[in-house]
């Protein structure tokens, strides 16, 4: 089952020493398995989560071991190609088989239709076996890597304690240590249970320990009241989702033994900042405007995305050429790359013409492919759960209705599609709650929080920490390579941020245009394209985030966390989609009072999705997204003139330093 890897050279540095009173957890770890997004500072966490933790496991094995992962073709062979094989075959071999009908509840399904019998597919038994099995193969196969990481650990943190009082390492003492350790282990990577015991109490009462003071802000506090709730405090345990927790936690761990605890490489590929980012401080440096230039100081991640991704759009030409779906033809592929197309022509203008010297090529590729592939995914995860959340919140509030109308109750027995269109006439304050929380929480509160840690997490040399002459600080100068002044810099976050958002706003697209479209007319395709194109809000919104976050990173204004970076971006962004969903539920109304409700969501092939109704809802949103762009533009100047300030403040004092 193990693989065969080769052990390359790790960049290493001095371990951070930890200190003789500090806190000891659960397996000898300097922090708890709870600690993740306690420290606003960090930014591997995030990580921990997207792709269920794959980067950091990578990276923790790299780390430790010198082990590269495996390459990209056989990761998608076994996690995605077999899998879908299966899934294919399953489908193509299922039989029918005829059940005979059952009475009681199924009487009057038989009395309308005249069926007797129910038709079902099934597959044959031993290709479902064969499916589970392979499904657990790959579950055990990861709980092994991962297990043998934290053992790896735990044996380096036992050594470091013993050296730490003067002791040789005892081998059958360490065994007996890691047997007894064994649990802990297997729960913090198990398959089956969540749950990982409390650890963030003292081992003993004489255990003494110091904290060091982390600066909270929004999301640490709330984390933290999220941790203590429940779980903790009724079963004393700690919960996670797949290892995220855990990871997380042997990723802080590594990086104080191996004394990599600042960005030097990147994820996947493991290429140090050094190697690739000379070039692109020859090209700012020498306002070098050749786009040529540009495309090929690029890091060996950035190749391999730009590689996957033209294989996959050639595939996917190729698939439509082929005539084998029928919904999916070349004239739907050149929505497909209309849909890119829009998103690249405004990172054309965000980047290459306004701010091409404030941050790589490279970069871009990195966050926007972070928006596109890990932020999309995470939104609508987190979306569902908030929305089970939320559910039930509205649920609770149309028990009372029900309590209060027994003729609705009788009609939601006997023909529950019109009292739901009753329930929508006579109950709108129902409805207009429930799309509040909607457009607010579930949209806005999500999706901006995801955006905002996809950039968040993406950590690339163009945007680390500034190197002056005069800086006493800097104890390492390699992991400081940025030369730029701050309004570069601030220049260089807005067009980071705004990356990610298009990345994360070019999936949506795509899922809308292709997913969510009810009718597979090419016209209404494109229709729902210009919709969407018209009003950029997600880049807006994120825009708007990266004002905060010059704030706290470039200005030093403590006093800003996440909270106050969010909070004008959900606002915007939440009164966007409010306005349009409580506009399509009036319209709907006005159906029903009409008679004009067909019960049918699916546009016919000649019938537009906008009518001359939504003319005013539009000419309304505009306005909306208008104002947030004077928002922006007012604050973004403002900002402008105190970066400046801060060049021009910064060029004095080495000026007078060099004097």
């Amino acid at each position: 089952m193990a693989e065969a890897t080769i052990a390359i050279p790790v960049p290493t540095a001095e371990p951070t020493a930890a200190p003789a009173n500090r806190r000891v957890f659960r397996g000898g770890f300097s922090t708890s398995i709870c600690d993740i997004f306690r420290d606003p500072s960090r930014r591997t966490d995030c990580c921990a989560i997207a792709c269920c933790g794959v980067l950091s496991s990578d990276r923790n094995r790299y780390l430790l071991f010198g082990e590269l992962p495996p390459p990209l073709w056989r990761r998608l062979l076994m996690y995605l190609i077999i899998p879908a094989l299966f899934i294919a075959s399953l489908n193509y071999f299922s039989v029918e088989v005829t059940i005979p009908a059952s009475y009681g509840n199924d009487q009057q399904q038989r009395d309308d239709n005249g069926d007797t019998n129910t038709t079902i597919k099934v597959a044959p038994l031993p290709l479902r076996l064969a499916f589970y099995a392979y499904l657990i193969f790959l579950g055990i196969r990861g709980r092994i890597e991962k297990r043998k990481t934290r053992k790896e650990i735990m044996t380096k943190l036992y050594s470091e304690r013993a050296s730490a009082r003067g002791e040789e390492v005892d081998p059958n003492q360490m065994a007996r240590y890691l047997h007894q350790h064994r649990l802990d282990v297997v729960r913090a990577h198990s398959s089956y249970s969540c749950c990982y015991a409390r650890d963030d109490l003292p081992l003993d009462d004489n255990n003494m320990f110091e904290d060091g003071a982390v600066e909270e802000d929004f999301c640490s506090r709330f984390w933290d009241c999220l941790s203590k709730t429940f779980w903790s405090a009724c079963c004393g345990m700690w919960c996670q989702c797949y290892s995220a927790c855990a990871i997380a936690q042997e990723e802080r761990e590594i990086e104080r033994l191996t004394g990599n605890v600042e960005p030097k490489l990147d994820y996947i590929t493991f290429e140090p900042f050094s190697e690739y980012f000379p070039a692109i401080q020859h090209l700012n440096e020498n306002q070098i405007s050749s786009f040529k230039e540009h495309a090929r100081a690029i890091s060996k991640l950035s190749v391999n995305l730009l590689k996957n991704v033209a294989a996959f759009l050639a595939v996917l030409v190729l698939f439509a050429l082929s005539d084998i779906d029928k919904n999916f033809t070349f004239a739907n592929m050149l929505v497909l790359l209309l849909t890119l197309s829009q998103a690249f022509f405004l990172e054309y203008i965000i980047w290459w013409r306004w701010n091409r010297f404030d941050i790589s090529f490279d970069s871009v590729i990195k966050f926007f492919a972070c928006g596109f592939l890990l932020t999309t995914p995470m939104a609508m995860v987190f979306e569902l759960i908030v929305s089970i959340v939320t559910g039930l919140i509205s649920m609770i509030a149309f028990i009372f209705i029900l309590v209060e109308d027994s003729e609705l109750v009788d009609k939601l027995r006997t023909d529950p599609k019109h009292a739901m269109k009753d329930l929508a006439v006579g109950h709108p304050a129902l409805f207009i709650f429930s799309l509040f929380l909607n457009a607010f929480i579930i949209a806005a509160v999500c999706e901006e929080t995801i955006k905002y840690f996809g950039y968040w997490m993406v950590v690339t040399p163009d945007l680390l920490p500034q190197k002056r002459s005069n800086d006493t600080n800097i104890e390492n100068e390699e992991n400081t390579p940025n030369t730029k002044s701050v309004r570069s810099t601030g220049s260089g976050i807005t067009v980071a941020m705004c990356t990610v958002a298009l990345g994360f706003a070019c999936c949506e697209n795509l899922l809308y245009v292709f997913g969510y479209t009810p009718s597979q007319s090419l016209g209404v395709e494109i229709e729902t394209l210009i919709v969407r194109s018209i009003f950029p809000v997600h880049p807006l919104c994120a825009a708007i985030q990266s004002i905060g976050v010059c704030k706290r990173d470039l200005e030093g204004q403590r006093g800003v966390g996440i909270g106050r970076i969010i909070s004008p971006a959900i606002l915007l962004h939440g009164s966007f989609d409010f306005v349009l969903m409580v506009a399509a539920y009036l319209q709907q109304v006005k159906k029903i009072k009409e008679g004009n409700d067909d019960d049918s969501d699916i546009p016919k092939e000649d019938e537009a999705v906008m009518t001359a109704d939504d003319i005013p809802v539009m000419v309304f949103s505009f306005g909306m997204v208008l104002v947030g762009y004077i928002y922006y533009v007012w604050q973004s100047r403002a900002q402008t003139k105190r970066l400046i300030a801060m060049d021009r403040t910064i060029t004095i004092d080495e000026s007078s330093t060099l004097v």
